[in-house]
């Protein structure tokens, strides 16, 4: 059977194998103890990890001092603007991303982009968002390894052609942010995402976007190692 992009790998590049005892807690349905909800978009209920149970995650399949995560290059910001559609009101948020890698021993590492919102202008509101985002990255860097890091609960992502809201708002941000580290305008990313995906920027849903932006992390992060 071919190895499909998000499959775990057996080695990594040393040659080192991941331990039999780990793919099996690999292989293992998620714990629904663990999972989290919150209010989603039109009062719909949302499940997900929290950022500390993804990290307790690691720690119980991979083992304590065998795996890790670094961020790769500084957290970058970017004000987003938004209006609301049913007072009229224009706000701006600040919004923080970062790229992170992470690493188990025997699995080729692991990168994506993670974002999160200040949801003040106080300095708290700040140091918060940064730490959110980075913790967001690591969860779905950690997620591209399976189900017992709630890789299935994103299962109700790009279920209607042309969604839009914050979710999709947010990754096509993010998408443009990751174009202009890797050296292209909003114009050139719009085409070199549309040309990757098979269709127009404008017309991409949430897995589409997170999938490239994924991609994009991941050779953002290439990028890094090799400079």
């Amino acid at each position: 059977m071919s190895q499909t992009e998000d499959s775990v790998p057996l080695q990594d590049i040393t040659g080192e194998s991941l331990p039999k005892q780990v793919l099996d807690l690999l292989a293992q349905p998620l714990d629904p103890k663990i999972v989290a909800q919150r209010k989603g978009g039109k009062g719909q209920t949302v499940s997900y990890l929290e950022g500390y149970q993804a990290i307790n995650q690691a720690n119980r399949i991979f083992g304590y001092g065998r795996w890790g995560a670094e961020v790769v290059g500084p957290v970058a910001y970017r004000e987003v603007t938004r209006t609301d559609k049913r007072t009229g009101e224009t706000v701006t948020h600040g919004m923080y991303w970062a790229v992170v890698r992470v690493q188990a021993r025997g699995c080729e590492p692991r990168s994506d982009v993670g974002c999160a919102f200040a949801a003040d202008d106080s300095p708290d509101a700040h140091d918060t968002a940064v730490k959110a985002a980075v913790t967001d990255a690591i969860k779905r860097a950690l997620r591209q390894m399976g189900d017992q890091f709630g890789n299935a609960l994103y299962d109700r992502t790009n279920k209607v052609p042309g969604e839009n809201g914050q979710g999709l708002s947010d990754l096509r941000a993010v998408a443009l942010a990751l174009g202009a580290q890797l050296g292209f305008d909003e114009a050139s990313t719009r085409q070199q995402v549309a040309k990757r995906a098979g269709r127009p920027f404008a017309e991409l849903g949430t897995a589409d976007l997170a999938r490239i932006a994924r991609a994009m992390a991941e050779a953002l992060a290439r990028n890094q190692r090799a400079a």
